[in-house]
């Protein structure tokens, strides 16, 4: 999860609603010689980059692969199942991909490919544009970015609490932030309403041949909050006036609220090209790329982007940023683009008489606050008038676009499993990584692996080993993925834990651009992590399909049921709301289930209703912009109303990454209803200490859940084990139905965090088994998957596909639990 922490003793969590994170100190500290051997070292510098067209497939549909060679040259590419794709820490020996015979084997020149990052809006067709003569061009404007500013960051003495990331900030200093614009920067000709790098309203004319001209307001813009801006072209005195309207939200400020106005002489502009929002542009894009590349890209929120065919006085302008537009002004108005319509869709709609259609380009943030909005509600889809913003920044990238350099359609004998295009280069090896799905309703095996495809692309790129590395000791990195990323900080954007150049955290990730860790190789997390499953059930021959977020979101229950039984990733944080309903569904109808990983079932996150491959999540918004733009309700699944202790038996509890701990045996391991899954131990009653966690390996670390009877846990649940004491600067997270806790320090608070192994059956024959760690299944590769870990997960995996029903339970083994909600904690030193 890595969330951001507030290092103060008075902890409010206000964004986050209902979870609140305080930091405490275990007694246990890690030792000077815990640190076992780690994985491989720094590889060759990487030469290639690549992403496919899609990650979930099946037999009979197609794929892509586009790849930046990026000193060109040739490379070879081939195909390999993936068998155990971990190579970085103290098993990466164990690590192994096959050779697949497939028809794109063979040898291909590569190219060099860029990404060209930054949102805006794209209006091809302008015919009622064209002709303009005197004109006036007005919007709301919510800029956040001054570049004026700008502060680095301190990378060697990284914020522990609130590390940063890589940003696009430094590369954008230099640059203007357009606001609208007919401006080709490549000619500098056409016109443009944009801000300069010194923050300051300008108004620019090129006619093409080299000159520029323009009138700018001498005063500085304040940033975070809202002013109207307008330009008004007299063609007849061919002057050119620059308005500023200073319009915030909070009384105070409305106070010291400034109107400015600049006027100049200038030529008459040139009417060409597409119209853009938020964006000039810049030449010829990636080679797939309908439209020129953006460029100069507003960083902020933009609405009720007008044009009137008439240069307009300073009253009528101020009639002119009205909520609607007036009667007296509407005959007059060519482009009136309303962002509260087809919110949900890629385009905006002009709802003036030209009726213009503007593309919207590389997912900016649409459903947002517009100046406009009153605090009725925080549902955008209650009031869509009132979220009429879309914001806009430079670093956004939704598709790359690059040009496809082999195709390959999946073979209909090929198994299901999880594969990549294995792409050689001198020393260096790239893996592009897809999943094969079985056949729709034609599963070959009884098993599902799920693959957290969502949770891959909100961690996609995530830069903090770059920016913050001293921070998380316990990773095991690839230093050559950090290396390269350091040297080209475009590739550090998207996700959910990089940040805009703003501040601000990503609210998108997209499939389909290339992602440096989701291959075999990557940093031991997440998907290089989930590799260790799909490594356990080949080590014992078991027998396996694979299914993912994707196809889980689009067919829901009618996948699952195809399987008896699904083991889960080791990190399932970000799912959709028809995730967990469905295997809440699942496991009603008799299926079985184990979560193997910690922090899962955590974030509502949401696709987008035209574009495929998006994950949107807004768990780090404001709480009134925390509902998706497909109208469904963003930020904690909690806030949903899904809680993870009814279906799961865990819930989130805390973080830690400085040393993982083992677990011990608690009374309910010797039930008769689970003495099954602990048969054959050899451990003891402490057992999983080893791992993968460079401080101290254990099977309880990184990010862990435990049993809470209050959160609706089944009342028959057996918490089997726990985990011993977590070492130093645990992070712990406490959920609860308001919207913060408040701790007073200094306090002797015992630790909250710890995972547990839980197991509880369901009706018609399914159950529930959790380990509530994401390094639990990490640990099961140690001694070659002969240990305690293993032991207890190959057990599970054989009950439950053993179809036989599990007993009925005694009304004694059904606890009277309080399920009363947790209130917020108050805390005063005076009752210590």
């Amino acid at each position: 999860m890595h969330l951001k922490k507030l290092p103060m003793d008075l902890t409010l969590d206000l964004k986050g609603l209902i979870i609140s994170t305080v930091i405490a100190m275990s007694s246990a500290s890690a030792s000077a010689g815990d640190a076992g051997p780690i994985g491989s070292s720094i590889e060759a510098p990487r030469t290639l980059v690549g992403y496919s067209s899609e990650l979930s497939v099946r037999p009979g549909d197609p794929i892509k692969f586009m790849v930046n060679a990026v000193n060109g040259g040739a490379y070879e590419a081939d195909l390999v199942r993936v068998l155990n794709g971990e190579s970085r820490s103290i098993y990466g020996k164990l690590f192994e991909v096959k050779k697949v015979d497939a028809s794109f084997d063979g040898e291909y020149q590569g190219k060099p490919q860029s990404l060209n990052l930054g949102s805006y809006i794209h209006v091809e067709k302008t015919k009622p544009l064209d002709k303009l003569s005197s004109f006036t061009v007005g919007a709301w404007i919510y800029p956040v970015f001054d570049p004026t500013e700008f502060v680095p960051p301190d990378l060697d003495n990284p914020d522990p609490f609130h590390p940063p990331t890589l940003t696009m900030a430094p590369k954008i200093l230099d640059k203007a932030q357009t606001i609208v614009s007919r401006f080709d920067a490549t000619t500098a000709s056409g016109w443009a309403l944009r801000l300069t790098p010194d923050f300051q309203l300008q108004f620019v004319i090129g006619g093409g041949d080299g000159e520029v001209q323009s009138v700018t307001i001498p005063d500085k813009l304040r940033d975070w909050d809202w002013a109207y801006v307008a330009a008004s072209y007299d063609a007849e005195s061919q002057t050119v006036s620059v308005h500023l309207r200073e319009k915030p939200y909070a009384p105070g400020d409305q106070f010291t609220a400034r109107n400015l106005v600049a006027a100049g002489a200038v030529a008459p502009p040139t009417h060409s090209g597409p119209l853009r929002i938020a964006a000039s542009r810049g030449g010829a894009g990636a080679a797939a790329a309908p439209f020129e590349k953006p460029v100069d890209i507003f960083n902020g929120r933009l609405q009720d982007i007008r044009i009137v065919k008439s240069a307009l006085t300073a009253e009528d302008i101020d009639l002119l940023s009205s909520e609607e537009a007036p009667k007296k002004l509407r005959r007059g108005l060519v482009a009136n683009f309303d962002f509260a319509q087809s919110m949900k869709t890629a385009q905006v709609a002009d709802i003036s008489r030209s009726k213009l259609t503007g593309a919207v380009v590389n997912l900016p943030n649409r459903a947002v606050r517009g100046r406009f909005w009153s605090p009725g509600t925080i549902n955008w889809t209650d009031a869509p008038d009132d979220y009429d913003a879309i914001t806009f920044y430079a670093d956004d990238l939704y598709d790359a676009q690059w040009s496809s350099d082999f195709e390959f359609t999946i073979p209909a004998d090929l198994a299901s499993g999880v594969y990549a295009a294995r792409l050689k280069q001198g020393d260096f090896v790239e893996y592009i990584s897809f999943f094969v799905a079985a056949p729709k309703h034609g599963p070959k095996a009884k098993l599902a692996f799920w693959a957290s495809e969502f949770n891959y692309i909100a961690y996609a790129n995530i830069s903090l080993g770059v920016t913050a590395k001293k921070n998380y000791p316990s990773h095991n990195w690839n230093e050559a993925d950090l290396e390269f990323m350091a040297d080209n900080i475009e590739y550090g954007t998207g996700g959910v834990y990089n940040t805009h150049v703003d501040g601000r955290n990503f609210g998108y990730g997209s499939r389909l651009r290339p992602d440096l860790q989701m291959k075999p190789g990557a940093m031991t997390y997440n998907f290089a992590a989930d590799l260790h499953i799909v490594a356990m059930l080949e080590h014992f021959d078991i027998e396996y399909d694979v299914i993912t977020d994707e196809l889980v979101d689009l067919e829901g229950e009618e996948l699952l049921n195809q399987y008896t039984a699904i083991i889960s990733s080791t990190h399932p944080e970000y799912v959709t709301t028809r995730i967990v309903d469905s295997i809440e569904t699942f496991t009603q109808g008799g299926g079985r289930f184990m979560y193997v990983g910690g922090n899962g079932y955590f974030w509502s996150v949401g696709s987008h209703s035209e574009l495929p491959g998006v994950m949107e999540s807004r768990n780090f918004f404001d709480i009134t912009d925390r509902y998706l733009s497909n109208g469904e309700r963003g930020g904690l699944m909690i806030e949903t109303g899904r809680a993870s202790g009814p279906i799961f038996g865990n819930e989130m509890s805390a973080m830690i990454f400085n040393g993982s701990s083992p677990y011990r045996l608690l009374e309910d391991a010797s039930n008769p209803r689970a003495a099954w899954i602990f048969e054959g131990l050899t451990e003891g009653d402490v057992f999983g200490d080893y791992g993968i966690d460079r401080v101290h390996g254990a099977a309880a670390g990184f990010e862990i859940d435990k049993y809470n009877a209050a959160n609706g846990v089944p009342r028959h649940a057996l918490q089997l084990a726990t985990s011993e004491k977590l070492r130093e600067k645990v992070e712990d997270l406490k959920l609860s139905m308001m919207p913060l806790s408040i701790y007073y320090h200094p306090e002797d608070t015992e630790v909250h965090g710890k995972a547990d192994i839980v197991f509880f059956e369901t009706a018609n024959g399914g159950a529930m088994f959790s380990t509530g760690s994401i390094t639990w299944m990490s640990s099961t590769p140690e001694n070659n998957f002969d240990n305690d870990v293993a032991r207890i997960t190959l057990n599970v995996i054989n009950r439950f596909m053993d179809p036989t029903p599990f007993p009925a339970i005694a009304e004694e083994e059904v606890d009277d639990v309080d399920r009363l909600p947790a209130n917020p904690e108050y805390e005063h030193a005076d009752q210590q």
